[in-house]
């Protein structure tokens, strides 16, 4: 019933487990340089932001597509969300998870994956592994998505805080929006349903939307990478393997294990 000590705790299980192993693990790596905390230009802090921007829709998409099956994990949320003060529920959703999340499933799972050189299969799993810790179907679709972005603009800036700054915005839209709404319209949330048959019919206009903010977005990590002497690297993503080289195993049972035991959970959590 209290949105940050819910997410102080919730992160905790999270950020703990890598923090163990990076601090008592094999140290031929420099941690900092490990996870990716490197500075940036201001100017491509600049394209990160409106990079952050540009993916929106997408993850609006898979957020209703979502909905056709599933409940809206954060509307149902949002009773305990605002008894807490917006600067509160801004401040954990927004900067604290963000932070944490960010130092886990890009600094640390990306990176260790594309330190193998897994190039696009990095970008890929630390997408799935990240869309399974929210353990839900809706909250996981469009997770997937912004995902796969996150690591995106990580590749191209070669530094962390892009990626936490997008996460950071994305969660603040959300946070904000919702405050703002219950501020002009009190007592919204209280009986929000959604109309399923609307619903269907605005997805295709999120599609199109979509459609040309994806090509804004790959443009601005374009330019994110070229500001940063990246472009070399964010090319490596969709670089086919050469046959003699040795692909690392990225499928390994306790990966598959964990990810079962989500999968099942989830959908006795929809039942």
């Amino acid at each position: 019933e209290d949105t940050m000590i819910s997410t102080v705790i919730a992160e905790s299980t999270i950020f703990i487990p890598p923090f163990v192993f990076l601090i008592l693990g094999r140290r031929d790596y420099n941690v900092l340089d490990r996870l990716g905390l490197r500075t940036m230009k201001l100017s491509t802090t600049g394209v990160v932001i409106l990079y952050a921007v540009a993916i929106m829709p997408v993850g609006t998409l898979a957020n209703a597509i979502s909905m056709i099956w599933v409940d809206n994990v954060v509307l149902e949320s949002t009773s305990v969300m605002l008894k807490d003060k917006w600067y509160i529920s801004l401040s954990a959703i927004a900067l604290i998870a963000p932070a944490v999340e960010e130092f886990f499933f890009r600094g640390y799972m990306y990176a260790g994956y594309r330190r193998d050189g897994t190039r696009l299969s990095a970008v890929i799993m630390s997408a799935v592994c990240f869309a399974f810790m929210h353990m839900n179907f809706n909250q996981a679709a469009y997770a997937f998505v912004i995902g796969l972005a996150f690591a995106v603009i990580y590749e191209a800036t070669g530094s962390l805080w892009s990626s936490f700054i997008c996460h950071a915005i994305f969660n603040a839209e959300t946070v904000i929006a919702i405050y703002l709404s219950d501020h002009f319209w009190p007592g919204m949330y209280d009986d929000l349903t959604v109309n399923r048959e609307e619903l269907m019919s605005d997805i295709y206009i999120y599609a199109g939307i979509s459609a040309a903010a994806i090509g804004i977005a790959v443009a601005l990590a374009i330019l994110a990478a070229r500001l940063q002497g990246r472009q070399d690297k964010l090319k490596e993503l969709f670089t086919r393997w050469e046959p003699d080289e040795k692909k690392p195993r990225m499928i390994t049972a306790p990966l598959v294990i964990t990810l079962i035991m989500l999968f099942t959970y989830m959908v006795f959590d929809v039942m």
